[in-house]
Formats: structure tokens, sequence, C-alpha cells
């Protein structure tokens, strides 16, 4: 019988694929990473100013969400950075929350309850 369940492993961030150390600290150089669980292949982080990261086994960031802080529209690629940077223009204060990433497109959720589904090309689809 083997062991299916999901069990949550703390590591140190020593253990993280060197994708993931490049990116939180090219990204969030400022937070400190307070905890991360390692679920099968899959790392979930949380950094001290309030950001949640997903990471796959290769490193590549899948999900990012924040409590307190504006994810920054250059996570993006540049030509999906650039759709959401001009929509966002439209609405006041409005900032980004959080972002899926998908198979054929990205979520990118808006603090004014707008919820954008773009394609890696840059369409808008929803």
């Amino acid at each position: 019988m083997t062991n299916t369940l999901n069990l949550f492993i703390k590591i140190t961030p020593s253990k993280l694929p060197e994708n993931a150390k490049k990116f939180i600290a090219a990204n969030f150089n400022k937070a400190k990473i307070v905890y991360i669980d390692k679920i099968k292949d899959e790392y979930e982080i949380k950094l001290s100013n309030g950001t949640y990261i997903n990471f796959d086994k290769n490193g590549e960031w899948n999900y990012i969400s924040s409590d307190d802080n504006v994810i920054r529209e250059n996570i993006l690629p540049k030509n999906i950075a650039g759709r959401v940077k001009n929509i966002m223009k439209k609405y006041k204060n409005a900032y980004i929350f959080e972002i899926n990433k998908r198979i054929n497109f990205y979520r990118v959720r808006l603090s004014n309850s707008l919820d954008l589904c773009i394609s890696h090309k840059g369409n808008i689809l929803a």
C-alpha cells in the first residue's frame, strides 16, 4: 500500500531550486522567507511582506498572491505586463494582488475586482 497523503515538509531556503532562489532575489529582495512547505514536487513560500509564491519542481513560479503588497506587473512577460498596465491605467488605484500562471493563459486579479485572463500571446480572453 502506498502513502497517498499530501504531507507538508518544511525545508530551508538552501533546498529550493536555483530558479526559485533567483526569482525571489530579483523580485522580492527586501522580503525574507518566513516558511517553505514542500508538497510532492511543489514549493509554497510565504515571504515577510505577506506575499505567497508557489513554484514547481524546476523552480518556475505558477502562483503569486499578496495580502499586504502590490504585485508588480513586471513579474509578467512584457507583452502581458503591457496589457495589464494599460488596463490598470483606466482604473484609479487598481493594483495586482494575485497572478495564476496556467498552461494557456495568465489569470491576473486586480484590487478593483477585475479578473483578467490573458493568453501567452497577450490576447485578452476574459
